[in-house]
Parts: structure tokens; C-alpha cells; sequence
């Protein structure tokens, strides 16, 4: 009888130790998976941002590519999209795209400038190009959208420029900057890609340079197209994606404009009649 019972006892010992180093076993594994897992994650993110890295080291090289469709940066280019190829590790490759945007979009904050690349137009004093501003609902509330100035740099020896000022007198009656709209003229239909303003900007010089546009009272979306013809490239697009061994894919998107940036400090300079002082 107690031979049973001692029995009962073993087995009921060995059962609770399988139990229990069947679960450490278990958490074990899924630790080591997980641990894996996020190397592997970390290897492939790392790769992907190494490809963007690589590709924005030679972006002018590939805009250049992609302007004149050839494929001297080493990536093969289609269109206004350059496919690279970018070796990260002995075993690791990502594939990056670069996609150039002939319309410029993106939000301009107060106190910043949006840069609209308007070199190599063909015949650019008959040119215009259309200005949406003011995108859904947040934009257009707390006293109504931004007013814009416009400004138009030209040169080639020496260089100008030409301000438009865009104001809103429906709900800012009182502003002003003494510049004139010469040059502006309403478009022919209100937008119908969920912006509420609009207006056509003459090219009004034979050597342009860039358009840049600067917002007041609020911070607003833009969106700059050319009416009846293309723009230059003005944005670029990079999205790189990178697999590990063990399948784990990650991938990293970027975007950059096809010019420098100048900050808005230069419209004062091109207008200052004198130094500016700091």
C-alpha cells in the first residue's frame, strides 16, 4: 500500500518538473525567437537606411539620370524613377526607388518658405503656373487661409526678383504689404483636388530660376503645377527596402526636394537696400 502511494507520489514529482521544464523550454525559445527576430529586424532596418544614405550621397547624380534618362549613376532608370541596387553587407541588399514629382506639394509653415525649381522652361515668359493653397478644413478655419507672397527669381549674370501678394480681404480686410499683384490672374475653375484657393503665376522673365512662396497668418499645404506643360522635377521621392536571411523585411521612405532650400532671410536680402545687420 505505501509502495502505491510513493509511487503515485514519483510520478506526480516527475510530472510537475516535466510541466515546469517543459514551460521554461517553452519561454526559452520564444525569447531566443524574439531575440532573433529583432536582430534580424534591426540588420534589415539598418540596411534599408543604408540604401536611402547611399542614394542621397549621389542624388544629383541620379536627378541628372532621371532628367536625361540615362543610367550613369549605376541604377536603371525608367521614366522619372531610378531603381538602385545599393550592396549593404556581404549578404544583405536593398533596393531603393527614386521617384521625381513634377508637382511641387507640401506644407509650408509660418515663418518658411516652399522653393518651386523653375530653371529650363521652354519659352518661359508665355508660361503660367497655377498656386493652390489651403488644403480641407483645418486650413481654412481661425479666420480663413493664409495669404501668400510670391516671389520670382531670375538671372543668369545677374539676378532679380519679383514679388505678388496673394491676400485674402474676405476675412482680413486690413492687410498689406505695398505689393501688387501684377502677374496674377484667378484661375478659371475653383480646385477640385480638396484645396479651396487658387490663382496663375505669370513667368514673366526668359531666365527663371525658382519660385518661392511664403505664407502669412497661417501655416498652409501648396501645391504648384505648370498649366499645359511640366515642370522640373521638384521633388524626389526615395523608399528603401531591405530583406535579412531570415525573411524579415523593413523598409524606409524619405523625400527630398530637387533644390536647396534658402531659407526666408534671402527674400530680404534680394529687396534690402543696404546690409543686413544681425
Amino acid at each position: 500500500m505505501k509502495s502505491g502511494q510513493i509511487l503515485i507520489l514519483v510520478l506526480l514529482i516527475v510530472v510537475v518538473a516535466l510541466a515546469v521544464g517543459l514551460s521554461v523550454a517553452s519561454r526559452n525559445i520564444v525569447n531566443l525567437r524574439t531575440s532573433t527576430q529583432t536582430k534580424e529586424s534591426q540588420r534589415a532596418f539598418g540596411a534599408a537606411e543604408g540604401g536611402v544614405e547611399d542614394v542621397l550621397s549621389k542624388l544629383t547624380k541620379i536627378s541628372s539620370d532621371i532628367k536625361l534618362g540615362t543610367s550613369t549613376s549605376g541604377c536603371s532608370v525608367v521614366g522619372s524613377t531610378a531603381t538602385c541596387s545599393v550592396p549593404v553587407s556581404s549578404d544583405i541588399t536593398a533596393s531603393v526607388n527614386v521617384k521625381g514629382s513634377k508637382v511641387y506639394e507640401s506644407k509650408v509653415e509660418l515663418g518658411e518658405v516652399g522653393q518651386i525649381d523653375l530653371t529650363g522652361l521652354v519659352n518661359p515668359p508665355a508660361s503660367q503656373v497655377e498656386v493652390h493653397w489651403a488644403k480641407g478644413s483645418a486650413e481654412n478655419s481661425n479666420g480663413g487661409p493664409a495669404s501668400l507672397e510670391i516671389g520670382q527669381l531670375y538671372g543668369s549674370s545677374s539676378y532679380g526678383m519679383m514679388r505678388w501678394y496673394v491676400p485674402n480681404p474676405s476675412t482680413r480686410p486690413n492687410e498689406t504689404l505695398g505689393i501688387n499683384t501684377f502677374g496674377t490672374s484667378s484661375c478659371p475653375s475653383p480646385p477640385s483636388d480638396g484645396y479651396t484657393q487658387c490663382i496663375r503665376v505669370a513667368v514673366t522673365s526668359s531666365t527663371p530660376l525658382a519660385l518661392r512662396i511664403k505664407p502669412f497668418w497661417a501655416s498652409t499645404t501648396v501645391k504648384v503645377f505648370g498649366v499645359g506643360f511640366d515642370l522640373p522635377v521638384q521633388t524626389y521621392d526615395i523608399s528603401s527596402s531591405a530583406s535579412s536571411n531570415a525573411g524579415v523585411t523593413r523598409a524606409v521612405q524619405v523625400k527630398r526636394t530637387a533644390l536647396p532650400m534658402m531659407p526666408a532671410i534671402f527674400d530680404y536680402t534680394m529687396f534690402s537696400e543696404g546690409d543686413i545687420l544681425k
